[in-house]
């Protein structure tokens, strides 16, 4: 008798519309429905806009159905557009905020 080898493990992911079914699934299950803000937690967010003077803050918002997190001193906040702008040129608008904290 001859040995299979490693063929015995290809099933799991032999055709290619499984492979992709299956990382569409992988994707699927990681995604976050946009939490809700509580009204407190709106003001605790406008105060410290209103009053930001270079402080580094903890950013804590929703996108692309996930939570991130990051860290970090705004370069600008521009009430017109509605975003915040950090300075790697990354662009927060203000409905993806979930929360702020000072360090």
């Amino acid at each position: 008798m001859s040995e299979r080898g490693m063929k015995k493990w290809a099933p799991y992911k032999s055709l290619n519309e499984q492979d992709d079914y299956l990382k569409k699934l992988h994707q699927n299950q990681n995604k976050v429905e946009r939490p809700k803000i509580s009204s407190d937690e709106a003001e605790n967010i406008n105060e410290i806009l209103v009053n930001y003077h270079g402080e580094e803050l903890i950013i804590t918002y929703w996108r692309n159905d996930k939570i991130n997190t990051v860290s970090s001193i705004l370069k600008k906040i521009d009430p017109i557009n509605k975003k915040i702008v950090l300075p790697e040129r990354k662009t927060i608008y203000f409905n993806e905020l979930i929360s702020l904290e000072r360090v």
